[in-house]
Formats: C-alpha cells, sequence, structure tokens
C-alpha cells in the first residue's frame, strides 16, 4: 500500500492540456524583471517550476520563484493572475502558517511567475515517506495547518467586498515545515490561489480537465459542483489520513480523473486502524477525520474552525496538566529562516492580542500593506511620498491612489524610477515613476519634492541609502486598505544624483517659489518622457 501511495503522490497533478501549456524557455543566471538571479532549481510539478533565486535589488537576499506552466494570453486572463497572486500576497500577511508571496510579473513569453519567501525545511509529503509522526507532534502541525486554512477560508477583503478564499489542492506536498529560534516548529501553506487561477482559465477555454491533485480532489471536484470550504475539508482530511497513516483512506483502480473520480464519490474510505491495527489514536480524532471524508458537504465539518476547535480539545485531553496548543497572531515573523529582506526588516514590532500570544515580528512591507490612507490626503487620483518607520527601520513609500481599472492595467507593468532636479528659482526634485506594459503604454506617477522642506530632505536622503522604495496602490472607489504593494529598485546612477542634488542644494538660496520650480520641471518632464519609454520598450 505505502509503494502504491509513493507512485501515486508523484504521479497525480492534473492541470488543462491546451496549447497555451508549454515549457519556458527559463536558464539558471537570468534575470528575472532586472531583479531576481535565478540560481538554481528546486522543484518541478505539473503547475510550474520553482527555483532558488537572489534578490539583487535588497543584497542577494534568497527567495524563490516559481513560474507558472501557463502564458498569458488574453488581457482578462492576465488581470486574473494578477488578482490572485495579490491574493496570495494578502493572505501571507495575515497568517503566519501561509507562504508570503513577495512579487509578481511576467517573465519571457508571458509566463507569469511570482516571488515567494525562501523556505528551508521540509513539506509533510517529506516526513511522511521518512516514517511515522508521533501524534503530539502531528496535532500541532495540523493545528497550524487549521490556523491558515481557517483565515483564508473567513476571507479577505477585495475591492470593498470580503471574500472567502479556497485552496483546491490541499494535500502533504502543498505544507511546507520549517523550523525557527523563537517560534519553534512552523507549518505554511503554499500556492493559495494558483489552482484557483488555472481552474478559471480551464473554464475559459471550456475544458473539462480537472485541475488540482486527484488523490486529494473532493467529490463535487470531479462532478462540477460549486467548489467552497468544504471540499478543502475533504482534501484535508485526506492529508489527515495519510499523515497518521502513510496510507490514502481511498484508492484508486488506476491513476487517471475517471477512476479517481469514480473511488471519491463512491468508495467508502478505510479506517485508520484498518490500514494500521498498530496505530492507537484517541477515537474522537478518528471520528473527526472520517467526517471530513463525507462524501456529501453537508455531512462534513461545517467550518475549519469546528476541525481546529477540535483538534485543541483532543491534545488538551492528551496533555491536561499541560497548555493548550499555543495560538499565534496571524502576522507575519521576519525572525524566520526565510531570508527576509535586511534592508526593508525591522524587528520590534510586537503583537500582544492575548496572553497566548506569542511576540510576532514586523516588517515594513507588512506594515505597508496594513497601512490606510491619510485622512488629510483627498480621495482622487493623486501621487506623494511619505514614509513607513518600524521600531528600527524606515523607508521611502510612494503612495498612489487611481481607480480599480487602472490599477488592473499597470499590475503587471514594468517599474522604472528617473529624478530631475531644478536649484532656480526653488531647489525641488521631480520624481517620476513609470509602469509600462506594451498594451496600455506607459501610466506616469510623477511627484515633487521640495529640497528646502525637512521632510523632502529626509526623503530624498533615505532613498539615495537604501536605494528602493515601496510603491503602495490604493483604490480610489475603496481606500480602505493597500491593494498591492511592491519594492522598486532606485538605480544607482539615480541614487547618485540624489545625492549630489541634495549636497548643493544646501548652499542655494531661493531666488523663486517652489511653483515656479515645479512649472520649470514640468516642461522637462514632457521633453525626457520619449527617452524612458524607449529604453522600456527595449
Amino acid at each position: 500500500m505505502k509503494l502504491l501511495n509513493k507512485y501515486f503522490r508523484f504521479n497525480q497533478s492534473q492541470t488543462p492540456k491546451e496549447q497555451n501549456t508549454h515549457k519556458p524557455n527559463i536558464q539558471i543566471g537570468q534575470l528575472v524583471i532586472d531583479r531576481y538571479k535565478l540560481v538554481e532549481l528546486v522543484g518541478n510539478g505539473a503547475m510550474g517550476s520553482v527555483y532558488r533565486a537572489e534578490d539583487q535589488l535588497l543584497g542577494d537576499v534568497t527567495v524563490a520563484v516559481k513560474f507558472l506552466s501557463h502564458t498569458l494570453q488574453s488581457e482578462s486572463i492576465a488581470s486574473r493572475f494578477a488578482r490572485e497572486a495579490r491574493i496570495g500576497a494578502l493572505l501571507g500577511h495575515q497568517s503566519l502558517h501561509i507562504v508570503r508571496v513577495l512579487d509578481y510579473g511576467l517573465h519571457q513569453d508571458q509566463i507569469p511567475f511570482y516571488v515567494m519567501e525562501f523556505m528551508q525545511g521540509q513539506n509533510l509529503d517529506d516526513m511522511i515517506e521518512a516514517g511515522h509522526i508521533p501524534l503530539p507532534r502531528f496535532l500541532q502541525l495540523m493545528t497550524q495547518v487549521c490556523s491558515g486554512l481557517q483565515c483564508a477560508h473567513q476571507g479577505i477583503n477585495i475591492e470593498g467586498e470580503v471574500h472567502s478564499v479556497i485552496h483546491r489542492d490541499i494535500k502533504p506536498s502543498n505544507i511546507f515545515i520549517i523550523e525557527d529560534a523563537s517560534l519553534g516548529e512552523l507549518a505554511k501553506l503554499l500556492d493559495f490561489g494558483i489552482s484557483d487561477f488555472l481552474s478559471s482559465q480551464a473554464k475559459d477555454m471550456r475544458s473539462h480537465s480537472f485541475v488540482g491533485t486527484v488523490a486529494y480532489g473532493s467529490p463535487e471536484q470531479f462532478s462540477g459542483a460549486l467548489v467552497d470550504a468544504q471540499s478543502d475539508i475533504y482534501s484535508l482530511g485526506i492529508t489527515m489520513f495519510e499523515g497518521l497513516t502513510g496510507c490514502f483512506p481511498i484508492m484508486a483502480e488506476a491513476n487517471t480523473i475517471e477512476s479517481w473520480a469514480q473511488a471519491h464519490q463512491h468508495t467508502s474510505p478505510q479506517l485508520l486502524r484498518d490500514v494500521d491495527p498498530t496505530l492507537r489514536v484517541p477515537s474522537a480524532l478518528e471520528e473527526l477525520i472520517m467526517s471530513c471524508l463525507a462524501k456529501t458537504p453537508e455531512r462534513r465539518p461545517q467550518s475549519v474552525a469546528e476541525i481546529l476547535n477540535a483538534l485543541k480539545e483532543i491534545n488538551h485531553q492528551l496533555s491536561p496538566t499541560q497548555p493548550s496548543i499555543p495560538k499565534i497572531a496571524g502576522l507575519h515573523s521576519p525572525n524566520l529562516k526565510t531570508a527576509t529582506p535586511p534592508k526593508p526588516s525591522a524587528k520590534g514590532a510586537t503583537s500582544t492580542l492575548d496572553a497566548q500570544t506569542q511576540v510576532v515580528l514586523w516588517s515594513l512591507e507588512d506594515l505597508a500593506w496594513r497601512a490606510s490612507w491619510p485622512k488629510n490626503k483627498p480621495i482622487a487620483n493623486i501621487v506623494f511620498a511619505q514614509t513607513i518607520q518600524a521600531p528600527d527601520q524606515e523607508a521611502v513609500a510612494l503612495w498612489v491612489m487611481l481607480s480599480k481599472q487602472d490599477i488592473e492595467q499597470c499590475s503587471l507593468s514594468s517599474r522604472h524610477s528617473h529624478f530631475l532636479c531644478t536649484f532656480t528659482p526653488h531647489p525641488t526634485i521631480l520624481w517620476i515613476t513609470t509602469l509600462f506594459d506594451r498594451q496600455h503604454g506607459p501610466r506616469w506617477l510623477p511627484c515633487y519634492v521640495d529640497l528646502k522642506d525637512a521632510g523632502g530632505r529626509h526623503i530624498t536622503e533615505l532613498l539615495s541609502k537604501t536605494e528602493y522604495f515601496l510603491l503602495i496602490f490604493f483604490d480610489s472607489s475603496n481606500p480602505s486598505q493597500p491593494v498591492n504593494v511592491t519594492t522598486v529598485r532606485v538605480p544607482e546612477r539615480q541614487c547618485q544624483l540624489l545625492k549630489d542634488c541634495l549636497q548643493t542644494s544646501h548652499s542655494k538660496v531661493p531666488s523663486g517659489s517652489l511653483a515656479d520650480s515645479k512649472q520649470l520641471l514640468k516642461q522637462k518632464y514632457q521633453s525626457v518622457k520619449q527617452k524612458i519609454v524607449a529604453k522600456l520598450q527595449q
């Protein structure tokens, strides 16, 4: 049975087999969007390939870059990919048990990719292959998995509405385990939103292919019924069963979609004790797992919260004198073995939601995702510079408010920064950020910085030292939270220009107004636009 399980684990992923699925031209040493240098291939599967890479913008910090196996051949598909990538980023900043998405974009030939925190450890599939997982450890890991899954099912705010996020591919290989010096063993869920994106493509292409992993698919995934939180609960049940026994509760006669569909829809699952008579687990745990494997969603636990509470109660009954499984705040901790960028990371911000909450550290990027549109700024299409601060770090952020449509159009654009400076009549910098894609052309985000203002000088000095800034997008129709946050490189020559402008401005006495300098810079701005676009089109 275990040999069969191993075979099926490595031969089970199914994705739409359409003409836009091909192996992208990716080579070690390539620089992705002029930022991520690919170092080695670390994983490959039906949905895409994963590379270890170095983020050259943030001091060669290690990240993971995942390329999907589908090109984006229409504007609607590109928009959907950007939306799902943003969902992954939002979830990773809300739960410690969901891997963080740091960036996303398009590689050569319109191949979509997203960048994740790089994690050193093993996935649950590796642990199952290695042998028996002790019950206390199993309960700890499954509790953390449920915590991340609960966060997703509870939903995130998208365009003013709360949307539940369904994973669609819960399985041991999508659960990664890392060791953290302060928080101990942490389980993280991978690939949120990606299966949903591929499933949406399949529907658009009128494909009847199964999207996900057939050995863990719910009955409703095969029948074409609505896939909701109960589908993830079914897959979680299979994952928990396999985590305890090393075997599947249900086996198909052949490794085909049809055979697996028949098994999941009509074959009764085995009991834990039937698979492994030596296994000793509480009856409540076996009942919980078997309830997750019910054929109809109505007979399964109606929420992951129910499963989470049951796991905590089982753990408490096993060790009544020990404290229950600690609650960990749903925030990202940069103090993990995830190679968090040294420049924007910040240590010291803590969360004390209750007495059992672990201390959790925030990064500047996390703070940016939690930012609110300043009350002293109008709800309008504007751009301004303002810093993001943590106890021991600070970075410049460019705050941008656009319409929903404009944000969607530039969500996969390349980014470029350019600075113009004048010392007369008033020392001023025009900071030009350009978002560019070949279909929609350039989107210009100009911002003026007053070099005679203390705040303006501080922003200029910080930009020249850090050599990057955070770009924070807000939707003008729903400015309650950022739609997207990304980090943008400031070219080395532009950083030197900023230093020179700052130094020269100290000795300059204004001979006119800031408004006069803005008008002068506007004229220069028009003359350099064509050069910037020509460079971006190369």
